[in-house]
């Protein structure tokens, strides 16, 4: 779920402004069917070798670490997925697999105590030529454990629980070994750092804020033009693998506003379409474009902050959920691209994941009679807007991203729904490329809208979102007995014992007014239609080898 599983994948979920790709999402909630991927899939014989691939982000990262805070970002994890070394990725069938481009085995060996050897493939090495060893691995770990609290590491989850990290027995074994156990344990050291970058808390927060200085990927990193808003990727000529179709692949960053024009105008090549029904409606209609659906682990939310006294308040913020129809907003923004769409009801698994269970209760009902009860009863009175007995009125900001329409759609829709309630919304509009640095990662804001992007561990990834200790609780709004259900399901094996305590911390979470999920998001792209093996992949990952131009 963290800022939008691209090829590899962290503990951490990943936050999107659109939609797209990211983080944790399946491992012990398997998958009950669903749409597969819709990529254009072709062997590589029928395309074209070489060739420009230019692919619409948001925005130039501010941090290439994907590990620390500000490089939590959808648009981040695109550019250092093709870039960075990972041990499982995600088949059709939704099952993990093992990545043999860097490791022949990955295998818990023991579980009492909980030992995980990791067997790594000799050639992997990173762009300056020195093999990837155990001392990337521990000092992923340290980086990430939150021992030295002076890394600004985006979660600890998992890291936390291991005790050592050593040379095994053969030459190219990794022993990581827990000291607690830990239930998804495949989603660490995906997106593995080398040891120059986790040597100091200054190397991991500040030295790849302008570029990754080593990668170990298919492609490695180029150029950043500012001026033009581009990163650029070449084939890294240390690659040991199958070699990239692609001679080069260019981020460009367009506010999202216009990506569809740029796609319109061959300007770039893809483009997450996100939760907007208009922009798939027109996506459809163009010459020579395609557009890619798949049922996806990602969803739209408002989530609340805890700036104000207003939004501190407990009633006030159960109240704005139940003033509120999620169906409605649902509807509107997904019901072109998806009929049949409805409101999601839980923070921990989405649709299709054999957890999911209607956790919701009365806080996902909209029942303007109770609103009524409850402000009434806490001594907010009149309107059209309600005031208390010191005559300050209920009045609330929520914050926005400019030049995305459907934040400022779903900031609308759910104004006009307070406004019978005596409740008003202020939208506050603040620049794009400021929206998470400056705003709601220090958490100043009301109440807030954008994508949380999952992946394969939806209980570890959300245990970062939903717990008081979590770096992604942005509005640090929880409670104890909610981080304690997290605890035990993050060291629970059996698999029905973790879905129980994950959902009855999910209750547990609708009540506490931390944040409000609105619906899955589908994974809606647009591409040039002779670009093959890229497009929506849902639920599993990204092989960046394999995209390129049909002839």
């Amino acid at each position: 779920m963290n800022k939008q599983l691209i090829r590899r994948f962290s503990i951490a979920a990943v936050i999107a402004l659109l939609p797209v790709l990211g983080a944790p999402g399946a491992t012990n909630a398997a998958k009950k069917g669903g749409d597969g991927p819709d990529v254009n899939e072709q062997p590589v014989a029928k395309l074209k070798q070489g060739g420009t691939f230019v692919w619409a982000i948001n925005n130039i990262p501010d941090n290439y670490n994907t590990s620390t805070v500000d490089g939590n970002t959808a648009d981040t994890s695109y550019i250092m997925g093709a870039t960075q070394p990972g041990y499982f990725s995600v088949d059709k069938t939704g099952a993990l697999v093992v990545d043999p481009n860097y490791a022949s085995s990955v295998v818990l060996t023991s579980k009492s105590p909980q030992v995980v050897t990791y067997t790594l493939n000799p050639k992997a090495v990173w762009s300056d030529g020195k093999p990837i060893s155990v001392a990337d691995f521990a000092g992923m770990w340290n980086a990430n454990s939150g021992a030295n609290p002076a890394y600004e590491t985006v979660s600890t989850t998992g890291y936390e629980d291991i005790g050592s990290v050593k040379k095994g027995k053969g030459a190219n074994d990794v022993v990581v070994t827990f000291k607690t156990t830990y239930a998804d344990w495949q989603g660490l050291f995906g997106g593995l750092l080398p040891a120059s970058v986790t040597a100091t808390p200054a190397a991991f927060n500040t030295s790849w804020q302008t570029a990754p200085t080593l990668t170990a990927g298919p492609f490695k990193y180029s150029s950043t033009d500012l001026t033009g808003s581009t990163v650029t990727l070449v084939p890294n000529t240390k690659w040991w693998g199958t070699k990239p179709v692609l001679d080069k692949i260019i981020y460009r960053a367009i506010p999202p506003a216009t990506q569809l024009d740029a796609l319109a105008n061959g300007e770039v090549d893809y483009i997450d379409i996100g939760p907007s029904a208009p922009n798939f409606t027109r996506a459809s209609t163009l010459p020579d474009i395609t557009v890619h659906v798949s049922k996806a682990p990602n969803y739209r939310h408002m989530t609340f902050g805890s700036k104000t006294a207003l939004s501190q308040d407990l009633t006030i913020r159960q109240a704005i959920m139940m003033s509120i129809d999620r169906s409605t907003i649902a509807r509107a923004m997904i019901g072109p691209i998806d009929p049949n769409i409805t409101s999601l009801d839980n923070h921990v698994f989405v649709k299709g994941l054999s957890c999911y269970t209607d956790n919701s209760g009365i806080y996902g009902k909209q029942n303007l009679q109770k609103v009524n009860q409850m402000l009434t009863a806490g001594g907010w009175t009149g309107s059209p807007v309600r005031k208390n007995k010191d005559k300050v009125e209920l009045k609330i900001a929520i914050t926005i991203p400019s030049g995305v329409p459907t934040s400022a759609q779903e900031a609308q829709l759910m104004q006009a729904m307070l406004a019978p309630a005596g409740i008003a919304l202020e939208i506050r509009t603040v620049p794009l490329g400021d929206f998470f640095s400056k705003y709601i990662t220090p958490g100043d804001f009301e109440m807030t809208v954008f994508t949380w992007i999952g992946g394969v561990f939806p209980i570890s990834g959300a245990t970062g979102i939903l717990t008081t200790t979590g770096e992604q609780n942005y509005g640090k709004i929880g409670n104890a007995s909610i981080d304690a259900l997290f605890v035990k399901a993050n060291k629970e094996l059996d698999p029905v014992k973790r879905c129980k305590l994950a959902n009855q911390a999910d209750k547990l979470v609708w009540q506490a007014g931390h944040s409000m999920i609105n619906y899955q998001r589908p994974n809606v792209t647009a591409t040039d239609k002779k670009l093959a093996n890229m497009g929506s992949f849902g639920f599993t990952s990204l092989d960046y080898t394999t995209i390129g131009f049909m002839k």
